[in-house]
C-alpha cells in the first residue's frame, strides 16, 4: 500500500529544514535570526511543505486512506500564515530602515507580484487546455485577466497585492508610524469581514470568485501581525530572551491544545455552514477565532525557536528563490499529473513543479527588471517572503 510510505515526505521536509542547522553559542542569541535570506528559506520550506498539504488533500477529498497525510491535511494554515507573517515583517523593516522607501513602492513591488502571476496564470491556463480542459463560451477572457481564478490557489497573489498597496496608501497619508499600524490593522479586518460575509462561490467551476472561500481570510491578520512584530521588535525579543525558556515552553504548549481545537472547530462548526437563508456567520467567526489563535501562536513558536537556532543550508536558499513560482504553478501538476500510486504521484508532481518553477523563475527576473528599468537580474523582494 502506497500509504505504508508516506512517512518518506516527513522524512525529506525534516532533512530540507534540518541540514546545516546551527544553534546560538552557549548564552547567546543567533543574530540577524529574521534577516531576508533566513525567512526567504523558510519560506522556501513552507512552500514544499504547502505542496505536500494540497496533495494529503487531493487523496483525502478522493476518500482515500491519507495515512500519516492526514495531519497535512488542516497544518497548511500555518505554512501559509508565515507568508503572510514575513510580507508583514518584510514590509514594516524596509520603511523602518530604508529612506524614502515609499517613493518608489509601487515600481519596486507591483511588478514582483504581477509579472509571476500573469506568467504563471497564462502557463496554467495553457497547461491546462492542453491537459483536455474545455472552456466554455465566455470563460477565457475572465481567466487570462484573472478577474476569475481559474487556478483557485493563486488567491495569495491577489491578496498581497491589495495588502500592499493598502500598506502604501495608509502609511503614506499617516505620518504617525503607531496611529497606522492601528488604521492599517482596522483595514485589514474590514477586509476579513467582507470576505467572511460573502461565504463560497459555487457559481464557477473553479471557485475562482475573489474573496469567497475562508482561505481568503483566515491567516489574513497575519500580515498586521508581522508588521506590528517588526514595529515593537527590540522590546518583543528583548522580552522574549528573558524568559527564553518558559515563553518557549508556554507557545508549544499553546500550539498542542489550539491544533487540537482548531480540528475540532473545523470538524463541528467550520467554515462551509452556509445555506439558503442561513448564512453561518456565527460558526465562522468562532471557527476562525481558534485557527487563527493557532496560526498566530506556532507562527510566534518558530520566531522564538530562530532566536536560539538558525535554519539555513543551499536547499532553503535554492527554494526560497522559487518559493513564489512553485506556490503558484503546482497545482497544474496536481491536477493533470495521472498515477494511482500515491507516492508516485507525489514525486511527480513535486518534480515537474519544481523544474516549471526554475525556468519560470528565470523568466519572472527578466521581465521585473525589465519592468524596474534595471538590468539586474535576480529580484531581492520580500514579496518573495510573503504565498
Amino acid at each position: 500500500m502506497a500509504k505504508e510510505y508516506y512517512f518518506i515526505f516527513y522524512s525529506i521536509l525534516a532533512v530540507i529544514l534540518l541540514i546545516g542547522v546551527k544553534p546560538a553559542v552557549k548564552g547567546g542569541w543567533c543574530k540577524d535570526a529574521l534577516s531576508l535570506r533566513t525567512s526567504k528559506g523558510l519560506l522556501g520550506f513552507c512552500a514544499v511543505a504547502i505542496m505536500l498539504h494540497h496533495m494529503s488533500q487531493t487523496i483525502y477529498f478522493a476518500k482515500e486512506d491519507t495515512g500519516i497525510l492526514l495531519f497535512m491535511v488542516d497544518i497548511g494554515v500555518c505554512f501559509v500564515g508565515m507568508f503572510f507573517f514575513f510580507s508583514g515583517y518584510g514590509l514594516y523593516t524596509s520603511l523602518r530602515d530604508k529612506p524614502d522607501y515609499l517613493k518608489g513602492f509601487m515600481k519596486n513591488r507591483l511588478p514582483a507580484i504581477l509579472v509571476p502571476f500573469y506568467i504563471c496564470n497564462f502557463v496554467f491556463i495553457l497547461g491546462s487546455y492542453f491537459s483536455g480542459y474545455e472552456f466554455k463560451e465566455g470563460e477565457l477572457m475572465p481567466y487570462l485577466s484573472g478577474a476569475i481564478l481559474m487556478n483557485s490557489q493563486m488567491w495569495y497573489i491577489v491578496e498581497v497585492l491589495i495588502l500592499y498597496v493598502l500598506f502604501y496608501v495608509v502609511f503614506r497619508l499617516i505620518k504617525n508610524r503607531d496611529a497606522a499600524c492601528i488604521v492599517y490593522g482596522i483595514c485589514v479586518m474590514l477586509l476579513i469581514t467582507f470576505s467572511l460575509r460573502l461565504g463560497h462561490d459555487t457559481t464557477t467551476p473553479t471557485q475562482g470568485l475573489w474573496f469567497h472561500g475562508e482561505w481568503w481570510y483566515n491567516t489574513t491578520l497575519m500580515v498586521w501581525v508581522g508588521i506590528m512584530f517588526a514595529r515593537w521588535e527590540e522590546q518583543i525579543l528583548g522580552l522574549i530572551r528573558k524568559f527564553y525558556g518558559l515563553v518557549f515552553m508556554v507557545f508549544v504548549v499553546l500550539s498542542v491544545f489550539l491544533y487540537n481545537r482548531t480540528i475540532y472547530m473545523l470538524q463541528n462548526k467550520g467554515y462551509w455552514v452556509e445555506w439558503d437563508g442561513y448564512p453561518g456567520y456565527k460558526e465562522k467567526w468562532q471557527t476562525l477565532g481558534v485557527q487563527f489563535s493557532f496560526v498566530f501562536v506556532v507562527i510566534i513558536t518558530v520566531v522564538i525557536l530562530t532566536q536560539k537556532i538558525r535554519f539555513g543550508n543551499k536547499i532553503l536558499d535554492f527554494l526560497g528563490e522559487i518559493a513564489l513560482e512553485l506556490y503558484l504553478i503546482h497545482n497544474l501538476f496536481l491536477l493533470y499529473t495521472p498515477g494511482s500510486n500515491r507516492v508516485i504521484y507525489i514525486l511527480t508532481c513535486y518534480t515537474l513543479s519544481i523544474l516549471s518553477a526554475v525556468v519560470l523563475h528565470m523568466i519572472d527576473r527578466k521581465l521585473i527588471g525589465l519592468m524596474r528599468g534595471s538590468r539586474k537580474e535576480s529580484v531581492q523582494d520580500s514579496s518573495k517572503s510573503g504565498k
